[in-house]
Parts: structure tokens; C-alpha cells; sequence
């Protein structure tokens, strides 16, 4: 292995790094935010809603991400088309958003919904006798014991989701996967290990960073609730 044309083309890869950051943090406020309302609708049990919401949380979970990602990239402009509706110049980051956000945003809320269910009834409803909004409730009681219970395995689904971006290059985007092909291409084939390990330690790194973020939070959790007790 050519270590020395590793560090050579480190820069060149780190230069589509934003794109991949951009789309990341996007998807990942976007499943998120999807990921409360489904589990939130699930834990209601609404008639005609809660079967249908287990048939998406179904249907995403057994299936690979690379299809949603093909048919949000073809099939939305398809559907768009008659109604004279465009995805605009940003086609392929808008349809790889969509497509992150659907198939992570199942897990996640598979994810957060045992999470919301672990918290006590009697919480709620000593919340709800003082007079409490649904949003006070939620924000003041519920989710600050939600989070340390779903913490773990949320990060688990993030850092899944961040790999998820590997394959945008698939509908045409330069992201760090796309430069990765680029450079293989410019080289006649070779070098292959060498790019593909370079891509994995920048992988590696930002997933590291995540767990660390993570075991901080915990940390951070574990000390207000020693502190309560």
C-alpha cells in the first residue's frame, strides 16, 4: 500500500467533505423531526393512521437504502413532471435528502418510541393535572428522559445514516465517494486500495467524533440525574 499517495490525495477528497457534511446534518434534522411524529402518531394508536405508519416503518426497515434513494431520484421528478414542478438545479442533493430522510427516519422512530413509552404514566398525567400544554409536557418532562434512555441506540442510527451518504455518488453527486471514483478513474484503475482506505479512515474519523459526542452526552445525563437523586 502507497501510504505516501494517501496523504497526497487526502486534500483533494477533504475538498467534497461539505457536501457530504451538508446532506448529513440536513437528513439527520430532518429523520429526526420525522421520527417524532411517527412515534408520537404510533403511541396514540389513531384508527387507519397507526396501520399505516407500521406499513412504512415496515417497508423501510426491510428494505436496502440504495432503492429509496433511486426512486426518490427518479421517481419524484417523474410524479413532479405533470404538474409542471421541478426539483430545481439541486435535483440530486434534494432527492438523496428526501430518500435519507424517509428510510433513517423509520429507524429512528422505532427508536424513539419505546424510548417515549419507558417514561412513567403517572409522570404525565401529574404534568397534565398541573395544567401543562401537550408542549411543556413534551419538552419540560418527556423528552429530557427520553434521551438518555434512546441516546445509545440513536447514535448507532446516526452514525448508520452518515454512512448512508456513501452512496450519493450513485445518482451523480461529487461527494467524497464521487471524488473517490474520480480520482480511480484519473489514475487508469490503480491505486484502488489506497483511495478506498483513505476514504474509510475519513469515515472512520467522522463516526469517531459522533460516539464521542455521544458518550459526552451521556455523561452529561448521568450527572444531572446523581444530582437529583
Amino acid at each position: 500500500m502507497d501510504f505516501g499517495f494517501i496523504i497526497n490525495i487526502l486534500p483533494t477528497l477533504l475538498k467534497t467533505l461539505p457536501l457530504t457534511l451538508f446532506v448529513f446534518v440536513v437528513a439527520l434534522v430532518g429523520s429526526l423531526l420525522l421520527a417524532v411524529i411517527v412515534a408520537s402518531l404510533q403511541v396514540k394508536k389513531i384508527p387507519i393512521v397507526d396501520p399505516l405508519l407500521r406499513i412504512y416503518s415496515s417497508f423501510m426497515r426491510s428494505t436496502p437504502g440504495i432503492i429509496h434513494l433511486f426512486v426518490a431520484y427518479y421517481g419524484i421528478p417523474f410524479i413532479l413532471r405533470p404538474f409542471h414542478i421541478s426539483l430545481g438545479t439541486n435535483s440530486q442533493v434534494t432527492a438523496a435528502i428526501i430518500a435519507l430522510v424517509a428510510y433513517n427516519g423509520a429507524f429512528m422512530a422505532e427508536i424513539i418510541r419505546p424510548a417515549y413509552l419507558a417514561v412513567g404514566q403517572d409522570q404525565k398525567e401529574a404534568a397534565l393535572s398541573l395544567g401543562m400544554t401537550a408542549w411543556q409536557r413534551n419538552w419540560r418532562i418527556i423528552f429530557p428522559q427520553i434521551i438518555p434512555i434512546a441516546l445509545p441506540s440513536l447514535t448507532t442510527a446516526v452514525i448508520d445514516l452518515l454512512k448512508d451518504t456513501s452512496l450519493l455518488f450513485l445518482i451523480g453527486l461529487v461527494d467524497l465517494m464521487g471524488q473517490a471514483e474520480i480520482i480511480i478513474a484519473n489514475n487508469y484503475g490503480l491505486y484502488q486500495v489506497e483511495v478506498y482506505f483513505a476514504i474509510a479512515l475519513i469515515y472512520w474519523a467522522m463516526s469517531s467524533l459522533l460516539i464521542l459526542i455521544s458518550k459526552l452526552l451521556e455523561n452529561r445525563y448521568a450527572m444531572i440525574w446523581r444530582r437529583e437523586d
